[in-house]
């Protein structure tokens, strides 16, 4: 009975959450689409299916090789108050401590982009985190850090026939816990990660490699060390942790193969035969994310990961505005969860499905199945849904979320997990970003730990240059 009630005190939490996140929105959008006919409805353009099929075309850069590079003039000291490129914002406090720094910085960036056709992201981000209750001898709080800097040069365009860039990411991650903690070991979360930034490597190579574009761009191809999950299976309301989601499973997710949420060495291509319809292919080598060596050093091991994602661009309502993506990725490795300890191959397959959906100008839900061999995997199956708004209030530059998750462990005795997460973002200055995180998480995957629930408190710091 206690267990009942309980489910129903969630369930109408959550009703609260969902209204409160736009219920004008949400009218609208009903109200919308019963009164939307055939032809209010169309398939994507091609810079709509590009701009939705993940792949990043370096906007807002002219290419370096074949434009005329006029003369900037450096000037550092002129006032950039918010980063380049972020639009109207509504910073709750007028001064900004950062601002001596971070507009030399943006006066630099700005030269870079429009001498030498370099786009930069440059921000520090950090997470404090406490729990409710852990596995006994554990410590239930947390510190992480995250220091990121990213150059994509876009180095040409030809006409007729694409782009060429080429990309590198920097970062170093830092535990700053004095016990090196890890927070979802902590509470017995052992297959959804509820702090995607702890990672033990203090300075890495994050993401380099080129890409190029042919017939328009309808075709590109790259290779280098990547991300699978950018270029596949991708939610772009939940998969930046540093101003949306923590929990891995709304990150990413937990019911794909060893190495489709790390960085590897691999190869990636996207086909757009027709605006609207896009296929992307992947093949990785998933023991990358294992070796020191920048992960390169495991190409000839005979080890892969290799699939495919099929997408459908559409726009809904009368506007033609409302944009929407519709999906599959199914894939295929010969690495298993006990590949790294033992070397032996294991073959398995897993699929997502995903569909995403504006309801409004800022507003977006999204709906995720993943579903995996147990062997391959660290859940084998995992169900996803949750809505996201950005400009939340009429405040320019805040964002609110809801997600809600189910997942299943691989691990023979482990319990069904399901996971809560809400967060709100506060734009605090033109520099800084302020969120608080609540993550609840009932019946933590590791029968270690106590069933029911464990919350999760979380506060977040995003400091953009």
């Amino acid at each position: 009975m206690q267990r009942l009630v309980y489910g129903a005190a969630r369930i109408a939490a959550i009703s609260c959450a969902t209204v409160a996140l736009g219920d004008d929105a949400t009218d609208r959008f009903l109200k919308a689409l019963s009164t939307t006919q055939v032809g209010d409805s169309r398939f994507g353009t091609l810079r709509e299916t590009q701009d939705f099929g993940t792949f990043w075309l370096v906007p807002n850069v002219d290419p370096f090789f074949g434009s005329q590079k006029p003369f900037i003039r450096l000037a550092l000291d002129a006032p950039q108050p918010i980063p380049i490129d972020e639009g109207r914002i509504d910073p709750l406090l007028s001064a900004d401590p950062f601002s001596p720094i971070a507009s030399p910085l943006r006066n630099l960036e700005l030269w870079m982009r429009e001498r030498f056709s370099v786009k930069t992201d440059l921000y520090n981000c950090t997470v404090a985190q406490q729990a409710s209750t852990s596995i006994a001898g554990q410590v239930r709080g947390a510190v992480s850090n995250r220091f990121n800097y990213r150059i994509d040069w876009k180095a040409w365009e030809i006409s007729g026939i694409g782009l060429g860039s080429i990309t590198a990411q920097f970062r170093a991650n830092n535990n700053w816990s004095a016990q090196n903690v890890d927070i979802g070991n902590a509470v017995g979360s052992s297959i959804v990660f509820v702090n995607s930034q702890d990672n033990p490597n203090v300075a890495f190579l994050t993401r380099l490699y080129a890409q190029q574009g042919f017939c328009d761009d309808r075709i590109l191809v790259g290779a280098g060390k990547i991300l699978p999950n950018d270029t596949t299976g991708a939610n772009f309301f939940a998969d930046d942790e540093t101003n949306q989601f923590l929990a891995s499973c709304f990150d990413g997710g937990n019911a794909m193969p060893l190495g489709w949420n790390n960085y590897l060495p691999g190869a990636f291509a996207q086909f757009i035969p027709v605006d609207g319809f896009y296929v992307n292919t992947l093949l990785t080598s998933p023991l990358g994310a294992l070796n020191s060596g920048g992960g390169f050093g495991t190409i000839g091991d005979g080890f892969y990961l290799v699939g495919a994602e099929a997408g459908l661009v559409a726009a809904l309502g009368s506007n033609h505005d409302l944009m929407g993506r519709y999906s599959i990725f199914m894939c295929n490795t010969n690495a298993g969860n006990d590949t790294a300890a033992t070397n032996t191959k294991q073959s398995g397959n897993a699929m997502t499905l995903l569909a995403q959906q504006f309801i409004d100008r800022d507003m977006g839900v999204w709906l995720s199945y993943q579903l995996s061999d147990a062997n391959v995997s660290p859940a084998s199956q995992e169900f996803t849904f949750g809505a996201s708004l950005e400009n939340a209030f009429d405040r320019h530059g805040d964002g609110v979320g809801l997600g809600l998750s189910w997942t299943d462990s691989s691990t023979a005795g482990d319990r069904q997990q399901k996971t809560i997460e809400s967060y709100y973002r506060l734009r605090l200055t033109g520099s800084m970003e302020l969120t608080a995180d609540l993550q609840l998480i009932d019946d933590p995957s590791n029968p270690q730990a106590k069933a029911g629930a464990t919350w999760v408190f979380g506060l977040r710091t995003k400091i953009k240059f």
